[in-house]
């Protein structure tokens, strides 16, 4: 019976030796395992972010200008005085501004301009040349004082050949091929008044007021022009030809 409860002792002692060896190594093995997998996660490297890559800036190309340079003007505005010569272009620029007043733009190559602005220019001086002839209610001109009229009207036109007269001035002016003769029906009422001249090398820009009558104070409208050498050689009347006319006021 003694012999039995020392057997049973051992075999308890011996089981318990075994159990505690079973602990130990499952305990060690799991801290073996937390060990190298915190050395795992510690060894992997956190992957830094990309760099972006800053471009660098492109220079401009230089352009070089192959413009030239404006020339400098050595001429000089200056106020000019009023002489016979330019007051004798009032009766062409109140052509030119009656034309105007009338809804129409300066254009020397517009025929309804060119023979309407004419045809106010005969109501004006036709009378001044001494080949000039009434016909009823009409006022006659040759062709060569036509000539002499436009090449002060219209620098561009002094000389070149007269255009046909449009269908639509018929009744303003008209044109007469066996006798080479313009007809213009007479007709007038206002004037124009040259108030200012400013000379700059050969151009002489004037400043015109149109005036009704000579009792009225205020102008109907006030123009500035530029008056040019007239590049008809045998034009006697007008020594001046009309390069622009626009209202001011």
């Amino acid at each position: 019976m003694q012999l039995r409860k020392t057997i049973l002792a051992s075999v308890l002692s011996a089981a318990l030796a075994l159990s505690a060896a079973a602990c130990g190594t499952a305990e060690n093995t799991q801290s073996v395992s937390s060990a190298a997998a915190s050395e795992h996660v510690a060894e992997t490297p956190t992957p830094s972010p990309e760099a972006t890559a800053t471009a660098s800036p492109t220079a401009e190309p230089t352009v070089k200008s192959t413009a030239s340079p404006a020339p400098e003007s050595n001429e000089v505005s200056e106020n000019a005085e009023i002489t016979a010569e330019i007051e004798a272009m009032a009766p062409l620029l109140e052509a030119h501004i009656l034309a105007q007043m009338n809804g129409m733009a300066f254009d020397a190559n517009d025929p309804v301009y060119f023979w309407q602005t004419a045809a106010f220019a005969v109501d004006n001086c036709g009378m001044t040349f001494y080949s000039a002839e009434t016909t009823g209610s009409a006022l006659v001109l040759s062709r060569g004082v036509m000539e002499e009229i436009v090449s002060g009207l219209f620098e561009s036109a002094a000389n070149e050949d007269l255009p046909d007269i449009p269908d639509s001035l018929s009744g303003e002016i008209s044109y007469d091929a066996d006798s080479d003769t313009y007809a213009r029906p007479i007709s007038g009422g206002f004037s124009v008044d040259i108030q200012d001249c400013v000379k700059s090398g050969d151009v002489y820009t004037v400043t015109a007021a149109l005036i009704r009558d000579e009792n009225e104070a205020e102008p109907q409208a006030i123009f500035t022009a530029e008056l040019v050498p007239n590049p008809r050689e045998d034009n006697t009347v007008f020594i001046y030809s009309i390069r622009t006319v626009k209202q001011i006021s």
